[in-house]
């Protein structure tokens, strides 16, 4: 009995503790904050975690729900408070230069901050600050060297061009997907929602545009996610941390058709930090992905004819190649996989984290609401 519960004796690596070789040892952080006894001579890791290592387990899941649950709530309050600050600030501003306000000034401001480039510029100062200061909040309670998430190691050019090939076929997979979904749905009789990105603004909101999408949103999503995020949720398994880096992510977005792009992307990104130990190339995918549907909604603005021909274009060629690269990887790597010990010192672990939990259950409430919202 004894034989099963423990592995032979001998010293135990505290980067790589359950011995596991599909994984990069680089990026573990040392299992000693968790399980203390695991650097003494002769010690024995049990197949079984005791109470004080789910504890401390649990309270690193509990740190990376938390800081999303924090993250989520921060953003909504801060874009509230700004959303009805500026409104008083320019009444305040109006009123001294042209004395009373109509009676439907409130409607005025309100079209004027949606339709301007003021609306893209507060998200994006918001998803800013929110993401950065998340970011490096969690790396400081969870103890994480922010450098170590920037160390890019083994990394060529022809191996970060294959993952931005990657990430552009993913990203028709999952379009194509989100149709063949929407299809199903709207003939059930539900509504679907997804963000307007359409480009039909002032060159002041276009800029604020493409500065948010293809600046802001790779940068400060992948700090918090793929930096912090999955950090903490790899602590047992990097495995593990991949998928639910990859299913918050997903999930934060509140929608079907990013969600299901966020969340296959999500996984390559993970997989990516963990086999390179840096975020550096998950930020370089993001980038081209957000790049290249910003590219298309320009064109179409421009000239529509030209945009088709572009958008066609590119879909074969993004397809094809795509699938290529698709099975040269699938063949050539893989990704870490899962021992015994660290299956049972996962899922059934982070169900106990109630921070994580509440976090999922109000972004899909969010969703299910926005779904009921445009069906009616």
């Amino acid at each position: 009995m004894q034989e099963q519960q423990t592995e032979t004796a001998g010293t135990i690596d505290p980067r790589n503790p359950f011995d596991n070789p599909t994984e990069n040892r680089d990026y573990n952080l040392d299992y000693s904050d968790i399980l203390p006894p695991v650097t003494a001579p002769g010690y024995t890791m049990p197949v079984l975690p005791a109470k004080l290592e789910q504890h401390n387990i649990r309270r690193f899941y509990n740190l990376g729900g938390g800081m999303l649950l924090l993250h989520l709530v921060a953003t909504n309050i801060i874009a509230t408070v700004l959303y009805a600050v500026f409104p008083l600030v320019l009444s305040v501003a109006d009123r001294r230069s042209a004395g009373a306000l109509p009676d439907n000034y409130d409607t005025i401001v309100s079209n004027y901050i949606s339709n301007s480039s003021l609306s893209m510029a507060l998200n994006a100062f918001v998803f800013l600050l929110c993401n950065t200061g998340i970011f490096l909040l969690g790396c400081k309670w969870a103890k994480i060297p922010v450098g170590s998430l920037f160390q890019t190691k083994k990394l060529t050019v022809p191996t970060m061009l294959r993952y931005m090939g990657l990430g552009l076929f993913l990203q028709m997979v999952s379009a194509l997907l989100a149709t063949f979904v929407d299809d199903l749905l709207v003939k059930g009789g539900y509504g679907t929602y997804t963000p307007d990105f359409s480009l039909s603004g002032s060159k002041l909101q276009l800029a604020a545009m493409v500065l948010s999408t293809c600046l802001v949103a790779p940068i400060t999503e992948e700090l918090l996610y793929r930096g912090f995020f999955l950090k903490v949720m790899s602590r047992v398994s990097q495995r593990f941390g991949i998928f639910m880096s990859a299913l918050f992510f997903s999930l934060a977005h509140e929608n079907i058709a990013q969600g299901i792009l966020t969340f296959l992307v999500g996984v390559l990104l993970g997989y990516i930090a963990t086999k390179h130990d840096s975020i550096i190339p998950c930020i370089l995918v993001h980038f081209t992905i957000n790049s290249y549907s910003m590219l298309c909604s320009l064109l179409d603005s421009y000239n529509e004819e030209l945009a088709n021909m572009f958008s066609g274009l590119s879909a074969v060629i993004i397809l094809v190649g795509g699938a290529v690269l698709f099975i040269y990887t699938l063949i050539m790597e893989r990704l870490p996989d899962n021992t015994p010990r660290q299956s049972l010192r996962c899922g059934r672990i982070a169900i106990g984290a109630w921070p994580l939990v509440l976090t999922a259950l109000i972004h899909i409430g969010a969703a299910l609401l926005y779904m009921g919202m445009n069906n009616g």
